[in-house]
């Protein structure tokens, strides 16, 4: 679900498009009082220091979505936390709590991810910046968690086209686990056909007599819609058009990846 536009920001529901109705309706599905994790994967996608010794993190499952747990005691010598609290470190977690902020009690390296390559770091804190813009707490999608492991897998290996490619599959398979994009699949026969704009967070069907500013071609949309980008062509050219599906739901703060990268500096 989207975090930056939940249902009670929306003006009003008969004025909302397809894409925000699913992400405002996730937002408002019930969340247990109580959680109790254990041995649940996990990936730490942002951590904050909390007093002299602890931090407050941020945790994406599979199960539980995004959790936020504060680690007690995780800068102290010796600690079992010590040089697990880490991007991009596949974990197995326990954790618990009532409140909006959990406890871990409990955390392993998993293991079986490669190290991500240097030219390849902004990359992966682009795509958990989009988690963490993108999501609300504790709204569970086997979906997300899956494609966000695959993300930091192929990160590791790719560069060059490769690299921008991950990062469109990326962005494809998370805007449809919020919801978004539903609509595409019952137009597969008409993407040749018709003309193609995104509008308030869509890709929309248009009729055009002739080229429209912001036009897009039939075969980017029916990429998009396959989540398909093996042509370095059509890679290139969804990456304007899925930045401005993003920012619509983002919103006017924007992604801010090099902070993300400065803040995990100072840990």
């Amino acid at each position: 679900m989207i975090s930056q536009k939940t249902a009670p920001e929306f003006a009003q529901a008969d004025q909302l498009t397809q894409s925000e109705r699913l992400f405002a309706a996730r937002a408002a599905q019930p969340r247990p009082a109580l959680l109790r994790a254990r041995n649940e994967p996990a990936y730490v996608l942002a951590a904050w220091p909390w007093k002299e010794t602890s931090l407050i993190a941020e945790i994406l499952t599979p199960h539980y979505g995004r959790v936020s747990v504060t680690v007690r005691g995780a800068k102290r010598p010796g600690t079992k936390f010590r040089g697990l609290i880490n991007a991009f470190v596949p974990l197995v977690v326990n954790f618990s709590g009532a409140g909006e902020v959990k406890n871990l009690t409990d955390a392993k390296w998993l293991g079986g991810l490669a190290p991500i390559a240097p030219q390849s770091l902004v990359s992966a804190f682009y795509v958990t910046e989009l988690v963490l813009k993108l999501t609300v707490r504790e709204d569970p999608s086997q979906e997300l968690f899956a494609a966000y492991a695959q993300a930091l897998t192929e990160l590791s290996h790719e560069q060059g086209i490769g690299l921008e490619a991950v990062l469109r599959r990326f962005e494809v398979k998370l805007l449809r686990a919020l919801g978004w994009g539903t609509f595409l699949a019952d137009e597969k026969e008409a993407f040749d056909t018709r003309a193609w704009v995104v509008r308030e967070g869509e890709i929309r069907a248009i009729e055009s007599a002739g080229p429209e500013q912001g036009e897009i071609s039939p075969a980017v949309v029916r990429a998009i819609a396959a989540c398909d980008f093996k042509d370095a062509g059509i890679v290139r050219a969804a990456r304007p058009v899925l930045r401005s599906i993003i920012s619509y739901y983002v919103g006017d703060k924007g992604l801010q990846t090099r902070s993300t990268m400065a803040r995990w500096a100072m840990l």
